[in-house]
C-alpha cells in the first residue's frame, strides 16, 4: 500500500489522493477543513519588530518597501546592500519623490548572530529584523537569498526579484520608478526587457537551464529535465538551485544515494533550508536511514512555509517505528497542508520544487 502510494508523490495531484486515502485510512475518512492563512497572500501584510526593538510594517502609509532578504555572510546578499545602497545615494531620484523603506530580513538558524555581526559591520544603515523560523520569507514566497521584494503603500507586491542577476540595479530602477508612478507598464516592461538583452553570464544560463528543466518537469519528462540540469552545471557546477533540483530529480527516478551524494555538498545559503532537509528526509527514508529521517524532518517541519510533503514522510518513519498514532497524524498534517496550499493539483510539487 505504502509503495503504491509512494509513486504517486511527485505530482501535487497525486501527493493530495496519496493523502486522502492514507488519511481515509488511519483516521476513518474525516473531513478537513482548509487552511486559508497557507494560500499565498494576494497583497502583504507583515509586522515585525527589528533588531533595535523598532517596529516595522509593509506596506508603510506614503512609502515604498523595499524588503531585502539575505543571508548575514553571504556575498552575493553583501553586493545587493551594496547594489541597492549606491543607487539611493547617486540616484536619490529613484524614490520618485516619494518616501522609501529599506528594509532588511536576515534568514536562517544562525539568523540572531549574523543580523548582530551585519549591524555591527556597517554595511547594513536600514532596519534589519532576524527571520529565524522564515516566517517572513515564507509569506513573501521568496526561496532564494538573496531576493528583493518591492511593496506598495497599499499593500501590492510590485516585484520580487530572485538572486541577484547582472541587470539587478537596472531592473530594481525600474520596478521602483513604475511602483511611484513615473512609468507605466509598458515603459516598465520595455525597460526590462532593455536589460536583459545584455550578454549571458553563468548565471543567466544556469536559469535558464533551471525554468526549462522545471518546465519539463511539470510535463513528467525526467529524463530531458535532467540533461538540462546537467548542461547548466556545465557552465555553473557550484549553482545550489540547479543542484537542488537534480536532487529532486534522483529521487523522482528511485536514486536515493545519488540525491544524498548532491545534498551533502550542496551551499545552503544559496536555497531554502527548509527544502534541503525534507529533500534529505525523502531520500533517508528511502535508504531506510529512519532515524537520520526522522531528526532532518524535524529540522524541515521547523521551518517549512509548505510542510505537506515533510508530514508525509514524517508518517513514514513513525510507521516504520510502530508509531501508529503519531503516523494517523502526521498523515493527517500532510493532507490538511496539501489541500490548503495545493489544492489537490495546484501550486509546487510535491517534491518541493
Amino acid at each position: 500500500m505504502t509503495r503504491n502510494i509512494n509513486n504517486l508523490i511527485d505530482t501535487p495531484r497525486g501527493l493530495g489522493r496519496a493523502l486522502a486515502c492514507l488519511v481515509a485510512l488511519l483516521m476513518g475518512g474525516a473531513a478537513y477543513a482548509q487552511d486559508d492563512a497557507a494560500q499565498a497572500p494576494t497583497t502583504i501584510q507583515w509586522r515585525a519588530t527589528d533588531t533595535a526593538g523598532n517596529p516595522v510594517a509593509v506596506p508603510e502609509t506614503g512609502s515604498i518597501s523595499v524588503v531585502l532578504f539575505v543571508k548575514a555572510e553571504q556575498d552575493r546578499s553583501v553586493e545587493a546592500m551594496q547594489q541597492i545602497r549606491k543607487l539611493l545615494t547617486e540616484t536619490p531620484d529613484a524614490v520618485g519623490g516619494a518616501d522609501l523603506q529599506v528594509v532588511v530580513v536576515v534568514s536562517g538558524h544562525d539568523a540572531g548572530v549574523g543580523a548582530s555581526k551585519l549591524k555591527d559591520s556597517g554595511k547594513c544603515p536600514w532596519p534589519i529584523v532576524v527571520d529565524t523560523d522564515y516566517q517572513a520569507s515564507g509569506l513573501m514566497s521568496v526561496r532564494v537569498w538573496p531576493s528583493t521584494v518591492i511593496v506598495d503603500e497599499q499593500g501590492n507586491q510590485i516585484a520580487r526579484m530572485p538572486g541577484l542577476r547582472e541587470s539587478y540595479t537596472k531592473d530594481l530602477r525600474a520596478y521602483l520608478d513604475f511602483a511611484h508612478g513615473t512609468i507605466d507598464k509598458t515603459e516598465l516592461r520595455q525597460r526590462l526587457k532593455t536589460h536583459s538583452t545584455v550578454a549571458s553570464t553563468p548565471s543567466r544560463v544556469a536559469s535558464r537551464h533551471l525554468h526549462l528543466a522545471e518546465k519539463l518537469l511539470e510535463k513528467g519528462r525526467t529524463d530531458l529535465a535532467r540533461e538540462e540540469l546537467q548542461l547548466g552545471l556545465v557552465s555553473s557546477p557550484d549553482d545550489a538551485p540547479l543542484q537542488l533540483t537534480l536532487a529532486r530529480v534522483h529521487m523522482m527516478v528511485g536514486q536515493p544515494a545519488e540525491a544524498m551524494a548532491i545534498l551533502d555538498k550542496l551551499d545552503t545559503d544559496a536555497v531554502a533550508a527548509w527544502r534541503v532537509q525534507t529533500l534529505r528526509g525523502r531520500a533517508l527514508v528511502a535508504l531506510k536511514r529512519f532515524d537520520e529521517a526522522r531528526a532532518a524532518l524535524v529540522e524541515a517541519l521547523k521551518i517549512n512555509p509548505d510542510p505537506a510533503e515533510a508530514y508525509y514522510f514524517m508518517g513514514r518513519v513513525h510507521e516504520q517505528a510502530g508509531e501508529w498514532d503519531q503516523a494517523s497524524q502526521a498523515y493527517r498534517n500532510a493532507f490538511e497542508k496539501s489541500t490548503a496550499s495545493q489544492g489537490l493539483g495546484a501550486g509546487e510539487t510535491a517534491d518541493g520544487g
